[in-house]
């Protein structure tokens, strides 16, 4: 599991309170677009998870380790698939 303290659940919850308003007003639609950028995405798990957590420093949402740990456990759930 690439994120083993996360919990994917929690993440959707969340990326849909805390970072989806950004992220449609971004990309539109529902703001997935910003995760299937085929020149922006993560090479690793690891990659992954920093892109949020510099995602939370930028923006401010105050997300804990936790909450970012899970956002990207439901990220790589939803769309990166690593291992």
């Amino acid at each position: 599991d690439a994120f083993p303290f996360g919990d994917p659940k929690l993440g959707k919850k969340v990326l849909e309170e805390k970072c989806s308003g950004c992220h449609v007003a971004r990309f539109g639609g529902d703001g997935s677009g910003m995760f299937t950028r085929a020149n922006r995405k993560p090479a690793s798990a690891q990659s992954l998870l920093a892109w949020v957590q510099r995602c939370n420093a930028n923006v401010r949402t105050g997300l804990n380790g936790e909450e970012e740990e899970s956002v990207a456990a439901y990220l790589n759930e939803a769309y990166y698939k690593f291992k």
